[in-house]
């Protein structure tokens, strides 16, 4: 009896082993698990559910005893990750192989992890609000003081840096005119100034007022050249005539600028609409040229004097009259 039993164990350890000679062991893992597993003959498809012959995908962590057939390749699949690139199997008999994949998270699934932990997305960063101590305002997360800044803005306030608190534009307009007029200042052309520089601007005014009123000989043409990087307007003037320049600037911020001979200076200004006047400086005599222009903020203007001749049109001289072709 005992014989028989020994000769029985010895058959299923026989049978075990010639079935187990023809078949492989294969483990798929996964971070994260649970993935579908899927295998394919050619690597690109048809993608079918691994283990083959199965109704149903395995789902990682697997591990199974397959049969041993020619190698194939598997990939794994999960909802709000990135698809994988396949990886060769090749479960030859009596073999054990192991396959792992590391799953990236999509844009949207990845946003979803962090809100899941209670993170919020401040400053391009994922972070805790209760550390930072950040409020919610608008649908977004913020510092307490920036939440503040837009609560007095959407009143319609201004934060006033001398008094240090939130205010309206008028109450900082009246102070200003109060600390502007107990420094001797007074207000022209909506800038503060002393009343010499606004007696100034009201002399080159005049003088160019009645530069208009004398119809000088020539245009003076100003034309744009470009941009500039300053909030303000920039001219440039450029003396061709051979003689010192006085130019008078009419306009927001009127002005008196000396150009030296076979020379160019460039100047800012307010933008605005001006009347640009040339005379001679040495000494300064009637108006050569006129031009007006309005000036734009961030740009560059050019103008260039060359004397009364140049600026004329010119006439072009009658060509001679052809002689006739002579008769032989």
């Amino acid at each position: 009896m005992r014989a028989s039993r020994t000769l029985f164990r010895g058959l299923v350890l026989v049978a075990g082993a010639l079935a187990c000679s023809s078949c492989a062991v294969v483990s798929v893992t996964s971070d994260p698990a649970g993935a579908e597993i899927l295998y394919s003959r050619t690597g690109t498809g048809p993608w079918q559910p691994w283990p083959p012959a199965s109704a149903q995908p395995a789902q990682t962590p697997a591990t199974r005893s397959v049969r041993a057939d020619p190698f194939y390749f598997i990939r794994v699949q999960k909802e709000g990750y990135h698809p994988v690139t396949p990886v060769f199997v090749d479960p030859g008999p009596m073999k054990r192989q192991r396959v792992h994949f590391q799953l990236e998270p999509t844009r949207q699934r990845f946003e979803a992890m962090q809100r899941e932990r209670g993170l919020v997305l401040f400053q391009g960063e994922w972070v805790d609000p209760k550390e930072k101590g950040l409020v919610e305002y608008q649908g977004r997360w913020m510092l307490p003081a920036e939440k503040t800044a837009l609560e007095q803005k959407a009143k319609g306030l201004v934060f006033y840096e001398p008094e240090g608190r939130w205010m309206l534009p008028a109450e900082i307009e009246a102070i200003e005119a109060r600390r502007m007029t107990a420094q001797g200042l007074i207000r022209f052309k909506d800038q503060w100034m002393t009343p010499l520089e606004a007696d100034m601007q009201k002399l080159i005014d005049r003088q160019v007022a009645q530069a208009l009123e004398s119809s000088p000989t020539a245009e003076l043409r100003i034309e744009r050249i470009g941009p500039v990087f300053t909030a303000n307007a920039e001219l440039r003037l450029t003396d061709l005539a051979g003689k010192p320049l006085e130019v008078l600037l009419s306009g927001p911020q009127s002005r008196t600028l000396r150009v030296p001979a076979y020379n160019s200076i460039s100047t800012q200004t307010l933008p605005g609409m001006y009347v640009v006047a040339v005379r001679e400086a040495d000494p300064p005599g009637r108006f050569l040229a006129v031009g007006k222009v309005r000036l734009e903020a961030k740009n560059r203007y050019s103008t260039t004097y060359r004397g009364a001749t140049a600026a004329k049109k010119p006439i072009l001289p009658a060509l001679p009259a052809r002689e006739g072709r002579r008769e032989q």
